[in-house]
């Protein structure tokens, strides 16, 4: 399913959730609270690239062929600030691992009408990232004690990365430096002693930066008759550390 037909559903889902929660906090007195909580957090996360090819780990989201675009590392950095008791507002920054094609020693032959290219390699480079999120956290309606070692919220994230070199070798390659991911979807964290801690998070959304390179083929998948390419994600899991400053 692409990811555009998934978040209209996801947005209605999010608000029967939220609306007794909604509710409830009008009526009822909580102690735990975000509200003027900074949180840090630094998490990794495996993205498709351009790069073919990877072998499939698990099969979880996006389709089911086996063999797929080659995930790489991505990593956040990112600050939340609590504006009230039950939201937070961020922002992130990172760098996406990607391999591009350089072309600057490539030489082109041909030989009896035959084209013989040499020179050219295949070069690792980072691709900065940036963007914002705000998370709707859960326990401020549900627990009753002014501290709380978890957290549990939902989150909307927009963002994107710059690529310093594009990708791709082809001279009539259309698409831009600037490539974009959005998404929703929900998180969950323990801290020791209240500061230090682990979270991970699971997401839908479009998360794929790579989705529209030509090198990517595309895949009429036997198990759900999905018609995608080897370079769409619509599923993302991250995984990290987080610390909390309460003011």
């Amino acid at each position: 399913m692409k990811s555009k037909n998934l978040l209209f559903p996801l947005l209605a889902l999010v608000f029967i959730v939220l609306h007794p929660f909604l509710l409830n906090a009008q009526i009822e007195a909580y102690n735990y609270s975000v509200k003027n909580r900074w949180t840090v957090k630094a998490s990794v996360s495996r993205y498709k690239t351009s790069s073919l090819f990877g072998e499939v780990f698990m099969r979880v989201g996006d389709f089911f062929d086996d063999s797929q675009n080659r995930k790489m590392t991505n990593f956040k950095a990112e600050a939340n600030y609590g504006i009230n008791k039950f939201i937070e507002v961020g922002v992130y920054t990172g760098f996406q691992c990607y391999e591009w094609y350089n072309d600057e020693n490539e030489v082109i032959e041909i030989i009896d009408d035959v084209m013989y290219i040499d020179g050219g390699e295949i070069a690792k480079g980072f691709a900065p990232l940036f963007g914002a999120q705000i998370n709707f956290h859960v326990l401020p309606f549900l627990v009753h004690s002014k501290e709380c070692r978890w957290d549990v919220y939902l989150t909307a994230k927009y963002g994107g990365c710059y690529l310093p070199r594009k990708e791709s070798f082809a001279h009539n390659f259309q698409y831009s430096k600037y490539r974009q991911e959005y998404g929703l979807g929900i998180g969950a964290g323990y801290y020791f002693k209240n500061i230090i801690g682990i979270f991970a998070e699971a997401s839908v959304g479009q998360y794929s930066f790579f989705k529209n390179d030509p090198i990517v083929y595309e895949v009429n998948d036997v198990y759900t008759g999905v018609i995608t390419t080897t370079g769409e994600s619509n599923f993302r899991f991250r995984i990290g550390v987080a610390a909390k400053i309460n003011r």
